[in-house]
């Protein structure tokens, strides 16, 4: 939308409410409802919020900011009559600068450094949102209680199971309809390998600070349709114990001149794949502290269910850190990381891979040849990722130049998050697990 197409509607009464949404820095969404009588003032001035009540904003002494609508993003909410929903920009209050911190800022920095550098126009990016679904939920400190939404007795894997045993197709329906309805497009659903309500939706590629957006917009739909069915909607990486665990794989290229830049010629990557691959690679233990954030997160990676341990490439692979599907057309690829999970910062996360394959290109930085066999039974042929926050969290404070280069992250902003994560690892590791009531009751 526009700002004339936003008027028209408003001096229509189309619009009753304007929704400002913002993320702080561990990637939760906010937002400030604002009167349409007073859009012309949000669009100059934006609204007004109090930094310091924001995780990795501002301290109280200098807490004004100002959230500035970007029109582009805007959406109609599917589930409020009348509410226009928009994403904004925050900016320091008294100026036209953004706050250097903002995660949509920093994803936006990583993309313009590409285009700086000559080495690609855009990198366009697909997300897979896996989730799992629950008839109820409780949980305090030291106890929780799933109730299933289903129980797949005597299958072994969920993975694309058909009905009558997928349960949830119509609403998976419902949730892309939405989605298509908002103009993010949905390549395909299904049910997961989880056999206790595991799902997914894949969106189509798009450019990644789009895919960011639709990313975000889709785990909202998500939510509120599985809300309206009864049901609760997780993203947490590893919610039951001995089932697969929720990722959030990337699927990455970057663009040229209107053409997909990774190739394969003969079995071999162009140059441009490669090394994109191997900075990646090279930072993949750091990367980790922003892809994969939090101490549930390392629940899944260290499972073996389908989730990659060892740091390497391959094709056709999913137990590798990075996949190059076997069924692309090797004139145009995409890679796949296969890591993250949804508890990531998705502005931040991908912002953070984005510059580390940036690294590989400027630095030329090889990945050597793709692997083969099964990486599991392997596993002590290569390096691994971290096995806890903490160790992730270690490997970013050792490296995070990359990530510094041309200030698309600050020190500050890293030291931020350092803490933050520190502090999250702490809070969790003081207290109770069920098990160990159990084990030592």
């Amino acid at each position: 939308m526009d700002i004339k197409e936003v008027k028209e509607l408003i001096a229509e009464g189309e619009i009753i409410s304007i929704d400002v949404r913002y993320f702080d820095i561990t990637g939760r969404m906010r937002h400030v409802t604002v009167s349409p009588s007073y859009f012309n003032r949000i669009m100059e001035k934006g609204v007004g919020i109090d930094g310091s009540s924001v995780p990795g904003f501002a301290t109280i002494q200098n807490s004004d900011m100002r959230v500035k609508p970007d029109l582009s993003t805007a959406f109609w909410d599917p589930f409020v009559d009348g509410m226009l929903n928009v994403f904004g920009d925050v900016y320091l209050a008294g100026t036209e600068n953004i706050f250097h911190r903002y995660p949509r800022h920093v994803l936006r920095k990583a993309v313009n450094l590409i285009r700086n550098q000559n080495i690609a126009d855009d990198i366009f990016a697909l997300g897979e949102l896996e989730f799992y679904l629950f008839k109820e939920v409780q949980f305090e400190d030291d106890f929780f209680l799933l109730d299933y939404s289903e129980d797949l007795v005597g299958v072994r894997k969920g993975y694309h199971i058909a009905e009558p045993l997928d349960e949830f197709i119509e609403m998976r329906n419902a949730i892309v309809s939405i989605l298509e309805d908002m103009n993010i497009k949905v390549k395909y659903h299904h049910h997961e390998v989880g056999t206790k309500g595991q799902h997914e939706v894949e969106l189509a590629f798009a450019p990644v600070l789009s895919i960011a957006d639709h990313v975000e917009v889709a785990k909202y739909v998500i939510k509120k349709v599985a809300e309206d069915w009864e049901m609760k909607a997780t993203f947490m990486p590893k919610p039951i114990y001995g089932e697969a665990g929720s990722g959030l794989h990337f699927h990455l290229y970057l663009f040229k001149n209107g053409v997909n830049i990774f190739n394969m010629r003969k079995g071999k990557l162009n140059n441009t794949a490669r090394f994109f691959i191997g900075g990646i690679l090279k930072h993949a233990k750091s990367l980790t502290a922003f892809t994969n954030p939090s101490t549930n997160s390392f629940k899944r990676l260290m499972s073996g269910f389908e989730a990659p341990t060892a740091i390497n490439y391959s094709i056709a692979n999913r137990s590798s850190a990075i996949r190059i599907p076997g069924y692309a057309d090797k004139r145009s690829i995409d890679i796949e990381y296969r890591p993250p999970d949804a508890t990531m910062n998705t502005y931040l996360g991908l912002a953070a891979i984005i510059m580390a394959g940036l690294d590989g290109i400027l630095n030329k930085i090889d990945p050597g040849e793709p692997v083969e066999g099964n990486v599991y039974e392997k596993a002590d042929d290569y390096e691994r990722l971290p096995s806890s926050l903490c160790e992730a969290l270690d490997a970013l404070e050792k490296d995070k130049e990359y990530l510094l280069f041309e200030d698309v992250f600050t020190e500050d902003l890293i030291n931020e998050w350092i803490e933050l994560k520190r502090n999250e690892y702490r809070e969790v590791s003081l207290r109770p697990v069920p098990l160990e009531f159990r084990m030592y009751f």
